[in-house]
């Protein structure tokens, strides 16, 4: 049985949050749920996409809850950038470093290519290039 038009929906909301282009989207739902449409993807995918959503960033809102604060850092890494950098790091797969290593391999990769300890510690046009460099790797892995 397919989804509903809720479940979809929060899919879609998922990718603009996280900042995901269409073949990262696409390759989230076949690296988690096997499908590279929403339209194909059961349940039990949907569940493995949204619990590898979550641990990139994604954050459901409630319906009472007032937005959260962005937090201004001058010069560093926006918010969003650091999604799209967990985002495409997890899209990776298995095939780059093992499962359940993830922030620990993108904290190395980031100390070897970067320079920079932590995620968090990147400056706005270092955050670009560690998205380039993220995307480099994706092409030469597939």
């Amino acid at each position: 049985m397919g989804l509903t038009k809720s479940q979809k929906a929060v899919l879609h909301i998922a990718k603009g949050q996280l900042g995901l282009d269409d073949d990262s989207y696409r390759d989230a739902l076949e690296a988690y749920g096997g499908v590279r449409s929403s339209v194909d993807l059961d349940y039990k995918g949907y569940k493995a996409v949204m619990a590898h959503f979550e641990k990139c960033g994604f954050k459901r809102k409630g319906g009472s809850r007032a937005p959260a604060r962005k937090k201004t850092r001058p010069g560093m890494a926006t918010d969003k950038q650091i999604k799209k950098i967990y985002a495409l790091w997890w899209s990776l797969g298995g095939g780059y470093y093992d499962k359940g290593r993830e922030l620990k391999a993108l904290r190395g990769f980031l100390k070897k290519r970067f320079g920079v300890d932590h995620e968090q510690f990147l400056e706005f046009p270092k955050a670009i290039d560690v998205i380039e460099g993220i995307k480099a790797i994706a092409e030469r892995t597939v």
